[in-house]
């Protein structure tokens, strides 16, 4: 869920301790205290020099999408928190984000917004000490009402009961109490829903047609040549659109593989792991496509590279360009020379003191996220350059002119530091927010490196921005329009502009792309996991419909006996004893002997050492075979598949309705169903002759582990470890498999 809020944060913030004696009004005066006190020490790695307690939004101050707004607040009709409860939210949050280091705040601020409206509800105050077990109910009651869709309500839930805990162990609540959210994930809907669902999380064969139709045109403009040559290498190895800021010029590294074959690799930033891997071109043949994108790209932003050099290893400097005025740093400027120098244009009906004005200051002093130093200068050339007195004539109407009795002086020093406030990112020289531990990429080193304003003209914008900066071509929200279109009639997406109307696909589509193709192929969900930059086991990025995966369930035993398989069927149809070496090689100084008979096959457990040690659950077991053409046998794993299916709609119906371990129970029952109709579909193939054996896969638990694990002395991870790797399916798979059974 979600990062607890007493985690070991890893920076040197000193903790806030409560005292005893406090009372819990007092200990959340502290407490916010403490918060207001620790805000500017997280400057300038956690949060940026402009940021200012009293702010509603600090969302431009380097905590992203945190704004203090109220529960249902909208763009159309904003509503913000009501104090005192903003002040304990914004205390909240810098606990997160300064203290513990943590990047989002989304979940956080949802159920810090819903509390404080049940808060009210409940207590009639806004006094947060006064929180108990009925408020939180209550915003639970308020989650699941707005957040109908998905397990949203449910994860923000969660982070009530991390901001709880914290409240607890700071000793902020008059009366304390013991809570858990009530909320449980939401059932994965209809089947037919869950299969759209699948659908659309992986690309349209339409899209990548597309996509690799316009790479492989004779591409002159920037806005496509970044957006295909971005989609090509998410394409040649699984990772995330957010990662592309991290992606070096000098990426490519080959190397031999095993074979001494030579194949290409990317040094890449794998965001959730948060270190730089090597990742693998996915197929030989995109290695081609990945040096084309990188050889397209150079070209296009070599110069903002060499831009972004220049202002890091000058930074006192004003940017230079041909309508600089050739000034030193120190003397003064005119307006119209100030204007020349920031590339703005005079026209004859205005003064250029009123263009200065107009164009440059006023909407620098509309952006509030203006480091002190910045503002300092701001309100210093503002106060010179506003009108004093109007000029009115006698007998003549009117104001006849203006006054300005302000004598601040304008410099190129300090107009340089006014438009690197205004145009460069607040991170640079570094391309993404500062992460403990990360080795940063810079701009003058990062391949999608362009100046501010570079692809503005080339998306429909009007208005194009003055160069003076530098940005990341491939950004999300850029790559979100041009390949998922935009309500804006202004901008028109990749597909549109090349006759592909209708065309749409999401970018992170790609990673689940490559991660399905991975599975198909074989590769472990360890390796994949590591190919794609994951912390946890990705069963969620595996769309393989169920054909493909129930062909990979059942899988031939390498020490089957195939000479004798006219003669194994022979015998299992006759009912005739069947001996070990009947269906496999026997082991160096093992002995033949009978085997026993199940209703679903053949098992070669030796029951003369010891009794059945799943205790007949042959489902479960890798001794077990089924052999083709027993129909006998064949028409019990149907009826054992009817009767799990009828037990996995019954724990799925409690799942529902909160029963206890009912989640667990369908997962089981779940697996065994998959299993069976592997089995199924594997024996009526009529590519399998008849008399081969398929044989299970184990699932690792007997009796003997079981109990080892209960008394503790042997960990559940360990006797599932292979299982693991065989990437068994999850309960979507399970329902996707119920889906087609049922046709």
């Amino acid at each position: 869920m979600t990062d607890a809020f007493n985690s070991e944060p890893t920076n040197n913030v000193v903790d806030f301790k409560p005292r005893s004696e406090l009372t819990a009004e007092a200990q959340l005066a502290a407490f916010i205290e403490w918060a207001k006190q620790t805000l500017p020490k997280g400057i300038p790695n956690r949060v940026h020099s402009s940021i200012r307690w009293e702010d509603g939004s600090w969302h431009p101050h380097g905590v992203h999408s945190c704004s203090f707004t109220a529960h249902g607040s909208s763009k159309a009709a904003p509503k913000a928190m009501q104090a005192p409860f903003t002040e304990f939210a914004k205390a909240m949050v810098v606990y997160r984000r300064v203290y513990l280091q943590k990047k989002s705040m989304n979940n956080v601020l949802s159920a810090l917004r819903v509390l404080e409206v049940a808060l009210f509800e409940i207590t009639g105050t806004l006094d947060v000490t006064r929180v108990s077990a009925a408020v939180c109910n209550k915003a639970c009651e308020h989650m699941d009402r707005h957040w109908t869709k998905g397990d949203t309500a449910y994860q923000h839930s969660w982070a009530l009961d991390a901001i709880i805990t914290l409240m607890r162990s700071k000793e902020l609540l008059k009366s304390d109490f013991r809570w858990t959210t009530p909320l449980t994930l939401r059932p994965s809907g209809t089947l037919k829903q869950q299969k759209a669902d699948r659908e659309e999380k992986l690309p349209s064969p339409d899209a990548i047609k597309a996509l690799g139709q316009v790479f492989n045109n004779e591409l002159n403009r920037p806005l496509d040549i970044v957006v295909t040559s971005a989609c090509a290498l998410l394409l040649s190895t699984p990772s995330r659109v957010g990662e592309l800021p991290d992606v070096e010029l000098n990426c490519l590294f080959p190397k031999e593989d095993a074979q001494g074959n030579q194949r290409l690799f990317l040094r890449w930033y794998a965001e959730k792991i948060n270190q730089v891997i090597l990742k693998p071109v996915v197929k030989p043949e995109l290695e081609p496509v990945v040096e084309r994108a990188i050889a397209l790209l150079k070209p296009i932003t070599d110069e903002a590279r060499a831009y972004a050099a220049w202002l890091e290893d000058h930074p006192d400097e004003f940017p230079p360009h041909e309508g600089l005025p050739p000034k030193g740093p120190d003397e003064p400027l005119t307006y119209a020379e100030a204007c020349s120098a920031l590339k703005l244009t005079v026209r004859e009906e205005r003064s250029s003191r009123a263009v200065f004005n107009n164009k440059f200051l006023k909407s620098l002093h509309k952006r509030k996220a203006l480091s002190p130093t910045a503002r300092a200068l701001l309100a210093e050339i503002r106060g010179g350059s506003n009108p004093q007195r109007r000029i009115f004539v006698e007998g003549r109407p009117g104001v006849h002119g203006v006054e300005f009795t302000g004598q601040s002086v304008i410099t190129l020093r300090k107009l340089n530091v006014l438009l690197r406030e205004k145009y460069l990112p607040k991170d640079f020289p570094y391309t993404t927010q500062y992460t403990e531990g990360k080795a940063r990429v810079k701009y003058r080193d990062a391949l999608f490196t362009v100046r501010t304003g570079a692809m503005a003209a080339d998306s429909g914008h009007v208005a194009v921005e003055h160069g003076f900066g530098v940005e990341i071509a491939a950004n999300s929200g850029r790559m979100n329009v041009q390949l998922g279109g935009t309500n804006d009639l202004r901008q028109s997406s990749l597909f549109e502009r090349h006759g592909y109307p209708g065309v749409k696909v999401n970018t992170h589509a790609f990673r689940h792309e490559l991660n399905t193709r991975m599975h198909q192929a074989g590769l472990s969900q360890l390796l994949i996991d590591a190919f794609s930059g994951r912390t946890t086991m990705g069963s969620v990025y595996n769309h393989e419909t169920i054909e493909e995966r129930t062909q990979r369930v059942a899988v031939y035993h390498p020490k089957t006996k195939h000479s004798t398989a006219a003669q194994r069927l022979d015998k299992v149809k006759t009912n005739q004893p069947l001996s070990l070496v009947d269906v496999r090689e026997l082991r160096e100084g093992e002995q033949d002997r009978i085997i026993h008979q199940t209703h679903l096959g053949v098992c070669v457990h030796n029951f003369a050492s010891e009794p059945c040690p799943k205790m007949g659950a042959c489902l479960d077991c890798g001794l077990l075979g089924c052999v083709k053409g027993d129909d006998v046998k064949l028409g019990n794993l149907k009826e054992e598949r009817d009767d799990l299916k009828r037990r996995l709609d019954q724990a799925l119906d409690a799942q529902s309705r909160g029963v206890f371990g009912a989640l667990e129970s369908a997962k089981k029952l779940g697996e065994k169903l998959y299993k069976c109709e592997a089995f199924i579909q594997t024996l009526e193939n009529p590519e399998l002759d008849n008399g081969a054996i398929v044989w299970n896969a184990d699932s690792g638990w007997t009796l003997t582990k079981n109990a080892v694990a209960m008394s503790g002395l042997l960990e559940v991870k360990v006797i599932e470890k292979y299982q693991a790797q065989e990437a068994l399916p999850s309960l979507d798979d399970v329902l996707a498999l119920l889906d087609e059974i049922e046709g």
